[in-house]
């Protein structure tokens, strides 16, 4: 079974905003956490995901981990955890934050933006991506908070390069639905990457993504998610590996950080949250399909797990 497509196919983005700012020299600016930015610009959540294309120019980005990158034309950078970062044409300087160049501005998209001294030009293609079910799985979790993709100099996806290019294209664009077609892009942009990005950390043993291949951990997926829906319980995932409970817990939460029967709690609420979003079926409908004997036992463990009651939530995301 393709675990990872299985994982990835849960993810949904309610919403990218995009920014696209002119620089010119000289210029350093900070761009807040996504918690600090969520404040001020208002999103209904404070998972984002961050990112970066560079349209034009050429620039450098600092992360709070103090890597230093030059970028270049086609290079999207991209903050999983959404962590501050700064950018500019230099970084010897005091940076000056995003949420002061922002404040007068008016937030309706296509916002565009000019600032800096009148020098080199660095046109930048910026996205906030709101991603609820995205940090939620373990395997996402492993991201590094800082990605670099240099899509143009070293084209190892074909498709992610002509998306790039095409999302530079119409951040130009003024045609009737060109930013809905971005954001699309965009989406499609972010996956791409993911799934590039996830597949690499297949085989390195310090990430998550190991246990696709390990042969203890890797099994109870495969069981997990191919009958999400069965009674599983540690004794009888045991006896199914030949292995005694307490080996196969250790391993578990060795590789993935929790406990066999957390993780599929989690991935069964993560199923059903795709169904409330996506479908018209009823709750206790959705209950029996992802495991859960009663309408009432999954309506505790949604709310415990998501913070609200899969109704509420549903009308909430319908709104």
């Amino acid at each position: 079974m393709d675990i990872l497509s299985d994982v990835l196919r849960t993810v949904r983005f309610s919403g990218a905003l995009d920014l696209r700012p002119e620089f010119s020299a000289p210029w350093t600016v900070k761009t807040e956490s996504c918690h600090e930015f969520a404040e001020v610009v208002e999103f209904g959540t404070k998972q984002i995901v961050q990112f970066h294309i560079i349209a034009e120019g050429h620039c450098w980005v600092q992360t709070t981990q103090g890597i230093r990158q030059e970028l270049a034309p086609g290079d999207v950078v991209i903050f999983p955890h959404g962590d501050s970062h700064i950018m500019g044409d230099r970084l010897d300087r005091t940076p000056t934050p995003m949420t002061e160049i922002l404040r007068d501005l008016p937030w309706e998209p296509p916002t565009f933006l000019t600032y800096g001294g009148g020098g080199d030009l660095t046109r930048i293609v910026c996205g906030f991506l709101e991603c609820e079910e995205i940090l939620a799985h373990p395997f996402l979790k492993s991201l590094p908070p800082f990605m670099h993709i240099r899509t143009f100099v070293e084209p190892s996806v074909p498709l992610l390069e002509v998306g790039v290019r095409r999302i530079i294209q119409e951040s130009d664009c003024t045609q009737p639905g060109s930013l809905c077609l971005m954001t699309r892009l965009i989406e499609l942009m972010f996956i791409e990457i993911l799934r590039s990005q996830l597949q690499s950390q297949a085989t390195d043993p310090s990430t998550s993504l190991a246990a696709l291949t390990d042969p203890i951990v890797g099994q109870i997926l495969e069981l997990f998610h191919s009958k999400p829906a069965h009674p599983w319980t540690v004794p009888e995932l045991a006896s199914h590996l030949n292995l005694s409970r307490t080996t196969l817990a250790q391993r578990f939460r060795q590789l993935l950080g929790q406990p066999p029967m957390q993780y599929l709690t989690q991935w069964r609420l993560q199923l059903a949250s795709l169904q409330l979003r996506n479908t018209d079926a009823g709750i206790a409908k959705i209950a029996a399909e992802v495991g859960y004997e009663s309408e009432a036992a999954f309506n505790r463990a949604f709310k415990r797990y998501v913070g609200l009651p899969p109704g509420t939530w549903r009308n909430h995301k319908s709104a």
